[in-house]
């Protein structure tokens, strides 16, 4: 298979991969507008600050517009989410202003060393920031649906190829998609793990979800 052929195959991915985060969001955010859940839009203003830094590093660092598709979707869809969110302001954890902070740290590191380092410092704060949800799930399995999770999971393992097929040598490039093919099907998992050990019933809450 020719370059050109890789090329074509890499850009039909990315969209595929947009398309899937697309529909992740959509099907997530339809619970808070059937008033399902009340998203805090504290967190999510956190959320879209910490997107903004990951996607912006992200495409300094990578130089390549398909590999940021899901990146700049997510941007979009998650202030999107923030928006929703206005009604509620409640009182941040935490963990929360922990990953606010090492958003705001990895600015710094874009500064002073590179963008690259900066999106890996971004890794870390996203992965501390899912705890409160993983915390939640495996206290009440039905406070999360598992079709969106499994949805950004699936686009997450899209980027991944999108990235092999459009080779830089960067490894760096891998960190992101990677991170959060783990992070989001943990979601899921540990709902399921949870269900299973301890029957749980159900009750509304407060979902959160990352980049």
């Amino acid at each position: 298979m020719n370059t050109y052929s890789l090329a074509n195959i890499s850009i039909t991915l990315a969209v595929v991969s947009g398309l899937f985060h697309t529909l992740a969001y959509l099907d997530y955010n339809r619970k808070v507008i059937t008033g399902l859940t009340r998203p805090n839009g504290a967190t999510w203003a956190i959320w879209s600050v910490i997107a903004l830094v990951s996607t912006s590093s992200y495409f300094v660092s990578s130089g390549d517009f398909w590999k940021n598709t899901i990146p700049l979707v997510n941007v979009f869809l998650c202030i999107g989410t923030f928006i929703l969110g206005l009604k509620r302001f409640d009182r941040l954890s935490g963990v929360e202003i922990s990953a606010l902070i090492l958003g705001l740290i990895a600015i710094g590191v874009w500064k002073l060393s590179s963008p690259a380092y900066a999106n890996l410092v971004v890794q870390v704060a996203i992965a501390i920031g899912f705890f409160p949800t993983y915390k939640m799930v495996w206290k009440n399995p039905a406070s999360e649906m598992a079709r969106p999770w499994w949805i950004w999971t699936s686009g997450y393992t899209i980027m991944i190829g999108v990235v092999i097929l459009r080779w830089q040598h960067q490894w760096t490039d891998l960190v992101y998609p990677v991170n959060c093919v783990i992070l989001h099907s943990l979601v899921p998992i540990i709902a399921t793990v949870s269900k299973q050990l301890k029957p749980q019933p159900k009750e509304l809450v407060c979902t959160k979800k990352l980049v």
